[in-house]
């Protein structure tokens, strides 16, 4: 039986390797006496997060403009050991990750910024299983921006229907629907199990 699909895109954060930035925003709140919910949000979801995942700007402004930001002084690499030291594997869905690898080949999409990606690729194996890696740092965009999806597709040879997409995000699943990329929403190795199977992919 031919096969449905051709290549199988995963996210990265919260899918193959999950994270937590309130882990980094409490070690500087204790480190400083600061409100952890600030840092947090500074961290998480913020202009300058936004431009750093964008590669707008390098890890060293992002120190600064962070620090600047938190009212802070801390060396450059105390920062980033703390700033990195967020992450761990969800072990379940990167096994399934390396049983498709056998049938399919695999892409990774992410919106990422180059300090978690260097850590993450240095920390984590599994980033060496995949045949093309698109992140948002390098292509200038994040998701859910179509130039970023419209990357993927290209690079998948432009037949969008070949591509399958798992993500832990509902709104970034809806975006790749809308542009005709199938999609399941990753709620833990089982449940992709199961999705995976109706579609005849495992």
């Amino acid at each position: 039986m031919n096969k449905k699909y051709s290549t199988i895109v995963f996210d990265l954060g919260n899918t193959l390797i999950r994270f937590d930035h309130s882990i980094s925003a409490k070690k500087i709140a204790n480190l400083f006496h600061l409100d952890s919910k600030k840092i947090y949000d500074t961290f998480f979801d913020s202009p300058i997060t936004r431009a750093f995942e964008k590669g707008e700007i390098s890890p060293k402004e992002f120190h600064k403009r962070a620090s600047l930001l938190l009212g802070v002084r801390m060396p450059f690499k105390d920062f980033t050991d703390i700033w990195n030291d967020i992450f761990w594997e969800d072990k379940e869905v990167c096994e399934l990750a390396r049983q498709l690898k056998k049938s399919y080949k695999l892409f990774l999409l992410s919106n990422v910024n180059r300090l978690h990606f260097e850590y993450i690729q240095k920390k984590f194996d599994i980033i060496k299983i995949f045949d093309e890696v698109i992140l948002s740092f390098m292509v200038g965009a994040i998701k859910p921006d179509r130039v970023i999806f419209e990357d993927v597709i290209r690079r998948a040879g432009n037949d969008r229907t070949k591509l399958l997409y798992i993500d832990d995000r509902e709104d970034l699943i809806k975006e790749a629907l809308l542009l005709g990329i199938d999609s399941i929403r990753c709620e833990g190795a089982g449940k992709l199990k199961e999705v995976m199977a109706q579609k005849g992919v495992i």
